[in-house]
């Protein structure tokens, strides 16, 4: 038996689009045992996925925090035996875990912030999207890349809390979902053009499903005006109960952030709005049915690969440049292609 192992400790959607990796890999390698490290708010996702045998939980804000018990997790590490290790994570923490399995092949990026933890290093490029850049970590097993997409696997109870909430609010197929949060302020696009948005999405669907996490839960007071046509279900549910209302809908409109990769996972047709981040850092939609809307002339983009909590210059032309009627009509021209 060979035994791997897959470090990512990021984002949500940082993990999904690792996935592809994990799929791949497993496909690969006949007789594969492989075991995923991640966060506790990440996991959710992995514990359903087929190809994965363990998921490992690495609480670096809680129980791993200190450097006793970030050793003790990386003895833990050691112990496992595994003949391969791949860590997209360019962090120091996730090369320290890396070296400390003792794995005989271990590749990471040239980019990561402690190289020696690598016995392969594996050039980071930019313009490739992440997913395919993380298949590049599969060229020291001499592995051929090919084009994979992430997949989800939701799991009966979350279709049933997905089937009673629909049916409870009177929601029926087709509808649009919507997601106006997301972690960092400046991906997110201003909650009074995207009420324009949704208003302009309910003359095609007669509802639009908010969702996001707890943190977003004051976005849903925004959109009270427009009635019972908009339904949300912000900070109700798991990440992968949410997933499952979005393989279901019909099109998906969201920041740059988790939910176009979810999308990607099942194919829905996204319309995705990029602000202060472009597509180059290799982070848009996986999938053919979708649009990047952006200000692609505004010379101060990108500001940063992440966004920020405000924009640098104080003008946030990137988002505000981008109008609700444009989002709207890309929206449509995705459903008169066929892919809604």
């Amino acid at each position: 038996m060979t035994r791997a192992l897959v470090i990512q400790t990021a984002f949500l959607g940082d993990v999904i689009l690792t996935l592809p990796l994990v799929q791949v890999l497993k496909s690969s390698i006949a007789d594969l045992q492989l075991d995923f490290l991640a966060i506790p708010e990440t996991t959710e996702i992995l514990k359903s996925h087929p190809d994965i045998s363990q998921v490992i939980v690495y609480d670096k804000h809680g129980r791993h925090s200190s450097v006793s018990a970030f050793l003790d997790l990386r003895a833990g590490l050691k112990k496992r035996i595994y003949d391969y290790v791949f860590c997209p994570h360019r962090s120091m923490r996730s090369a320290l875990l890396a070296s400390g399995t003792g794995a005989r092949l271990r590749v990471g990026f040239d980019r990561s912030a402690w190289k020696r933890g690598f016995t392969h290093l594996v050039p980071w490029k930019f313009g490739v999207h992440e997913v395919e850049r993380n298949l590049s970590l599969l060229e020291p097993v001499n592995i051929e890349p090919r084009r994979e997409a992430p997949k989800l696997f939701p799991g009966d109870e979350n279709r049933d809390e997905a089937t009673r909430f629909l049916s409870e609010k009177g929601v029926e197929r087709p509808y649009a979902v919507v997601a106006p949060g997301t972690v960092w302020n400046t991906k997110q696009y201003p909650i009074e053009m995207m009420l324009q948005v949704v208003r302009g999405l309910l003359e095609r669907f007669s509802r639009v499903i908010l969702i996001g996490g707890k943190k977003d839960a004051g976005l849903a007071e925004s959109f009270g005006s427009l009635g019972d046509k908009v339904v949300s279900a912000i900070g109700e549910f798991s990440f992968m109960s949410s997933a499952e209302i979005i393989r279901r809908a019909s099109l998906l409109v969201a920041n740059d952030s988790a939910p176009i990769h979810v999308a990607s996972a099942f194919n829905v047709p996204t319309v995705a709005i990029f602000g202060p981040t472009v597509k180059d850092f290799g982070f848009f939609p996986y999938h053919r049915s979708s649009k990047v809307v952006e200000t692609e002339t505004l010379g101060c983009r990108p500001c940063s690969i992440h966004g920020g909590n405000r924009c640098p210059i104080g003008t946030f032309e990137c988002m505000r440049n981008i109008s609700p009627e444009r989002i709207v009509s890309e929206s449509l021209k995705l459903l008169e292609r066929g892919d809604g």
